[in-house]
């Protein structure tokens, strides 16, 4: 591998064009405008080329890339929508059931910052073995005492940082933070007000899906229990634990991530340093590429199931079954299934697959 230069319009018209894309000048020129070329081209050419060495294109189109892309953008908005919605549910859960037990007078308003309120993870029993703690809770174990409701002046930095959190609105002089010994808000190097506490469903929202799933890692397992049930878990009791629970919720952060950072969602794998628990494989009889102790690396298709529970991934029925009406319709290589090649990468050849497990 080299690093690449960047090219011109030009040389990539010549580049494509010694491959054999069939393009108008104009439509191409344009394309290049509008779309990333690593994501357009180079993200999507493997289920294209009837050659890779050298790369050879064989009767396929502009079209046939720009229909691929779009069906991606498509995909990963309709997903993100549905893990947004997970994300709603989560943070909305956690801030009732948190705030009743320990935000549940004026005074405690602040409560979900005392750090008493939580399980340290290294104050678990048999600690040593918590979950996945050399690989993707290694941190989460690690650096308890460094989570965001636990920093210094947190409450300034919250209303500070947020302008939709009016102070005023958030001010009552019937509390003190020094009462309970909770931030207070800082006016400025000489002056603080005792007066003000934002409650946990305000201040949640201002958590990313990676915080939320970290914050659950300190609960408590009464409340962790009672998220649980709202989140649908309540039939696997038997089956399914806090560990299972929160190793559902690192795959469907990574595709979280990689649908709003615009990457192509139908080539989207999980890291090797996201591990999966040993009972959700069999459970959504998911495939993994590295089938280690534990194992790691599922597909679109493995994650979407694991969604699934969650969020119903019906949705998602309408925008496959057209691209493959449409790839079926106008894709005129002879040299191979496009169809195939597409839900492969994304984890399932059979399209009857999909409809039994997603749709």
């Amino acid at each position: 591998m080299s690093i690449k230069q960047s090219e011109s319009r030009s040389g990539l018209k010549s580049k494509l064009a010694s491959r054999n894309l069939e393009f108008e000048d104009s439509e191409l020129e344009e394309a290049l405008k509008k779309y990333n070329y690593f994501n357009l081209f180079n993200g999507i050419e493997s289920i294209l080329l009837s050659k890779t060495n050298p790369k050879t294109f064989n009767k396929v189109k502009l079209d046939d890339f720009i229909a691929i892309y779009k069906f991606d953008l498509k995909l990963s908005s309709t997903i993100l929508e549905l893990l947004n919605k997970v994300e709603i549910r989560l943070k909305n859960s956690i801030a009732y059931h948190f705030s009743q037990k320990y935000c549940n007078t004026i005074q405690n308003t602040m409560g979900y910052t005392n750090k008493a309120n939580y399980l340290n993870p290294k104050n678990r029993p048999n600690s040593v073995n918590y979950p996945f703690v050399n690989f993707q809770n290694k941190r989460i174990y690690n650096n308890f005492d460094e989570f965001v409701f636990f920093k210094p002046w947190y409450l300034t930095s919250l209303i500070n940082g947020n302008d939709y959190i009016d102070l005023n609105f958030y001010s009552d002089i019937n509390y003190d933070s020094r009462i309970t010994n909770s931030p207070s808000y800082k006016i400025d190097d000489n002056n603080l007000n005792f007066s003000v506490a934002v409650p946990m469903w305000v201040a949640i929202e201002t958590l990313t899906l990676g915080e939320v799933i970290r914050l659950m890692h300190y609960l408590n397992d009464d409340i962790l229990e009672s998220v649980m049930k709202d989140m649908n878990i309540t039939q696997f009791n038997n089956l399914f634990h806090r560990t299972e629970f929160l190793n559902m919720l690192d795959f469907l952060l990574c595709l979280r991530n990689n649908c709003a950072h615009g990457s192509l969602v139908f080539r989207f794998v999980t890291p090797k340093s996201k591990k999966i628990s040993s009972t959700l494989v069999p459970f959504f009889k998911l495939t993994p590429s590295e089938t280690g102790t534990p194992s790691s690396c599922i597909t679109l298709f493995d994650t979407l199931k694991i969604l699934n529970h969650f969020e119903s991934t019906r949705p998602l029925k309408k925008i496959v079954q057209k691209i493959i009406y449409r790839n079926n319709k106008h894709f005129k290589s002879p040299d191979f299934d496009l169809n195939d090649r597409l839900l492969r990468k994304m984890g399932e050849p059979s399209l009857s697959k999909w409809k039994e497990f997603l749709f």
